[in-house]
């Protein structure tokens, strides 16, 4: 009573003074940051910047590797695959310049802003910026490489009576000019550098194919295919693929270009845009076919992987030539790293709160310059790195990637011209509720849902995942077992070989205690919500990141851990029979494909088993033979005693080939803990109540479980390696050749395991197919087409496994491509997502500990892997 309240309208103007002030505080720091940030600091352009900044993004290194490509493509398919690149990516990159002012009043100014409008805000992003990411990265990195490699042409040419130089010193000479022109803060003040790289490439591309017409045709050329083997066509084929994909890559920076020109409604940007990449496109047909036809008709399959490596002479114009490259690549370097530093300096300034200032912009491109250099020394494999990253980078944001966008955003008329160009590259179908509920008008919602529930009941009692949940804690003990100690533990020796002592012994128990409490974490969740099962990885991954993003996140990853395992699973079961035939029945050699088809045969059986707990007694015997055949392994070896010419030095004589080695060994360790892409479906069969939820018998049984794969893998691996040294086989089992019995023995158990092995992990793709052909296409759940799918599966993994067996290289690539994430890092993503431990706590902390690791292992064991199947490849014949 005794206090005077201010009146209320005071109160409310004094709000919204504040609220008024806040706001235009806000707008205006904003568009000071939007004034800071490289891509919308300035809309001032003209066409003909769009020409030259679209020649200079798209002929890059790129063109001087078609005659390459046209070698291992041959002329008819070679010049189709070049015409129709040309023709399919001007048609996409129209595309991404029409959408660029799709919605009215704005513009998408970079390409995860329009994947962001057409996916969604979180899911948009998440497909584009990593693609876009490594095409960017990657380019850096290739010019990076190429720069050195021109710089030291050009010495070698000038000077070919000097001392040579290492290439390392002409890449970090290229790196130096980067350093400054790094600075440079958007794409207008890079146009003086952009103009000169466009006219070089025109330069350098016409001295490529002129200087290859004077030359003349070569006395011995040929133009078949070069690779002696057929493997070697196949490989060299696609490796060509991947050259021509490269050489179209100008779509990841289109529309930050689009972004300089400046646009109203009456004159939007698209029209002058569409000029200049038309005029662009017609110097790359230019460019591009001259050098690419001319080249390869002059030198044939004798031709370089840079046609200017074929040019010794003229001295002067090849020099030129080089020199040439070197400038234009520094120009195209920048235009393809003023994205990436767009993307590091928003994430800087707008959402971890850093002041927009030079000190920010200096060490941000420093350091990404810097990391540039550091990889390209490491790996200067040119002709390589066109091939990989041409192929898996640029192909979807350059031949498809639009195409999805445009018809989720377009939405062209179903059967028109324009949806038949684009119908492949996406899907789309009406809600089986509302085709429902639009042709039963006279049913009550009542009525609906019963049925809808009756139909779901049914459907869910045929499906193999929720069909049967009567197992008991041992199950879980034994299918974990199964699913964990497969072919892996045989190759742990030869990892310990490629790591050595030290790292090896604190990798293997790394990886033990990391993957038990990241598979603790997926147990816990199981039921983590009241009243539901998440009995599936990707139902778990989609309460975490969202429906469409979980599925996005996790099915693919899923799918290339558990296919992958059974390709390899194929191949071991084969090699295991094929071990045995070759000591009972020593002089008669029998191919692999044939022994791999032999064990295909019992899956063509098996597979037809319904669900989880039908496999029981499989996976039971499979969980024994893996301790059998584990304890074989190290006591023969122990009982063959260390040999008398033992090392434990890295086998490789280079540094390049221990470093290489010892990627591939983390891929091996990787793959030896995959249990976790079946965890879930497992605890799916325990049963569960409030009162007695299933995390209690799962978490014993795999304790029990974690126990078994201890005492298999430490004593394989510690014992393995400590008889064998470095000479050790990549299946140690190869490596003990006495007594006889007792290896025909073990290699019989491996056949086993990995029988079981197989039907569980084909077990969670069965019902994800199912899944989708009953529930997404309305099949019925009959015995007809279970039959035909799992058929067709078992066909499909037995194929790939003939044609690509290589154990070694399969276990180390797909060790760190595919089951680090879900097996290392995504189940503790999952867990900062859902329960949000705070800050710095410890479980925070561990969390983020488990990710780094992971993401390290999962970026670099592949690439040793890789290595491994193209070494082996070279030797291989197909279907031997």
């Amino acid at each position: 009573m005794g206090t005077q309240q201010p009146p209320p309208s005071d109160y409310n103007g004094d709000n919204m003074y504040n609220n008024n002030n806040t706001s235009v505080e806000k707008s205006a720091k904003q568009k000071a940051i939007d004034d800071w940030l490289p891509i919308n600091s300035s809309r001032s352009r003209k066409w003909w910047f769009s020409a030259f900044h679209n020649v200079t993004a798209m002929v890059g290194a790129g063109v001087l590797s078609l005659p390459y490509a046209l070698s291992e493509l041959g002329w008819g398919p070679g010049v189709f695959i070049l015409v129709f690149s040309w023709i399919i990516t001007l048609y996409t990159l129209w595309q991404m310049v029409e959408m660029h002012e799709i919605v009215p009043g704005k513009r998408f100014d970079r390409y995860h802003e329009l994947g962001q409008y057409a996916f969604g805000e979180k899911l948009g992003l998440y497909i584009v910026v990593p693609q876009q990411l490594i095409v960017e990265v990657s380019l850096c990195i290739v010019y990076m490489v190429t720069g050195g490699q021109s710089l030291k042409k050009f010495h070698d040419t000038v000077c070919s009576s000097c001392k040579s130089i290492k290439l390392t010193y002409f890449i970090m000479i290229f790196a130096s000019v980067e350093f400054v022109l790094s600075h440079l803060p958007n794409f207008d003040s890079i146009s003086g550098v952009s103009l000169a790289a466009a006219v070089m490439s025109v330069s350098y591309s016409t001295i490529a194919w002129s200087a290859s017409l004077a030359k003349g045709v070569q006395e011995d050329v040929q133009y078949g295919y070069k690779a002696t083997t057929t493997p070697g066509t196949v490989f060299g084929f696609l490796s060509g693929l991947g050259d021509v994909a490269f050489a179209y890559s100008g779509h990841n920076v289109v529309l930050e270009i689009q972004a300089t020109i400046q646009s109203t409604p009456e004159r939007p940007s698209k029209g002058p845009m569409w000029k200049g990449v038309v005029v662009a496109y017609i110097i790359i047909a230019l460019c591009y076919f001259p050098v690419a036809l001319i080249g390869y008709w002059m030198f044939g399959n004798s031709v370089k992987d840079n046609i200017l490596i074929s040019l010794e002479k003229p001295a002067w114009l090849i020099a030129m030539a080089n020199m040439f490259v070197v400038v234009h690549v520094i120009g195209s370097y920048q235009v393809y790293a003023m994205p990436v530093f767009d993307m590091m300096e928003t994430l800087l300034v707008k959402k971890l709160d850093f002041n927009p200032t030079r000190t920010l912009r200096f060490i941000v491109r420093n350091t990404y310059v810097a990391f540039t250099m550091f990889i390209g020394i490491t790996f200067p494999f040119f002709g390589g790195l066109l091939g990989f990253f041409g192929g898996v980078a640029y192909a979807p944001t350059t031949y498809y990637l639009p195409c999805v966008i445009w018809l989720i955003v377009m939405k062209p008329r179903r059967y028109s011209l324009s949806w038949w160009i684009n119908w492949g590259l996406t899907m789309g179908t009406e809600s089986p509720h509302k085709k429902l509920e639009d042709n039963n008008n006279t049913l009550t919602p009542s009525t609906v849902d019963e049925d809808i529930l009756k139909k779901q009941k049914e459907i869910d009692d045929w499906l193999p995942i929720t069909s049967s949940r009567n197992a008991k804690w041992w199950y879980a003990a034994f299918h974990n077992v199964t699913a964990m100690v497969g072919a892996g533990v045989l190759s742990l020796p030869y990892a310990m070989s490629h790591l050595g002592w030290g790292p090896g012994v604190v990798i293997l128990i790394l990886s033990w205690l990391i993957t038990l409490y990241t598979l603790w974490q997926m147990v816990e969740m199981h039921e983590m919500v009241p009243g539901k099962r998440f009995d599936r990885y990707h139902e778990l991954g989609q309460h975490a990141f969202g429906e469409k993003l979980g599925l996005y996140i996790v099915v693919p990853q899923q799918l290339i851990c558990e296919v992958g395992v059974d390709i390899v699973y194929m191949v071991t079961g084969g090699k295991s029979l094929e071990k045995i035939h070759s000591l009972v029945v020593p002089h008669k050699h029998i191919k692999t494909s044939y022994f791999i088809m032999i064990f295909a045969s019992v899956h063509f059986i098996l597979a037809h088993l319904p669900n989880f707990n039908s496999i029981s007694g499989v996976s039971l015997a499979a969980a024994v033979m893996s301790l059998t055949y584990s304890t074989i392994a190290w006591t023969a070896s122990v009982h063959k005693g260390v040999q008398s010419d033992v090392e434990y030095g890295y086998k490789a004589s280079t540094a390049t080939g221990t470093v290489f080695n010892f990627l591939t060994a983390l891929g091996d360790v990787a793959f030896a803990y995959a249990g976790h892409n079946v965890v879930l479906e497992i605890q799916a069969t325990i049963p569960s109540t409030p009162e007695k939820p299933s995390k209690g018998p799962m978490w014993r049984g795999v304790v029990i479980a974690y126990i078994v794969v201890a005492l298999c893998y430490f004593p394989v691996a510690l014992i393995g390696y400590y008889m064998f040294g470095n000479n050790v086989e990549d299946n140690i089992l190869i490596s003990l050749e006495k007594p006889t019995w007792l290896i025909v023995a073990a290699n019989m158990f491996v056949v086993i395991h990995v029988i079981g092995s197989y039907q569980l992990y084909a077990m969670p793709v069965f019902d994800m197919i199912e899944t989708v052909l009953v529930k997404k296409m309305h099949f019925r759940p009959t015995r007809t087409l279970r039959f035909i799918v799992r058929n067709f599966y078992v066909a499909a993994t037995m194929f790939v496994a003939i044609t690509f067996p290589f154990f070694g290289g399969l276990l180390g690539f797909f060790g760190g491509f595919a089951f680090a994430p879900t097996t290392y890092f995504l189940p503790c993503i999952m867990w900062l997502a859902i329960y949000k431990p705070k800050k710095f706590s410890l479980s925070w902390c561990t969390n983020w500990i488990c990710i780094i690791l992971g993401l390290l292992l999962m970026t670099l064991s592949p690439i040793g892997g890789l290595r491994n199947i193209i070494i082996n490849a070279k030797d291989y014949h197909f279907y031997s």
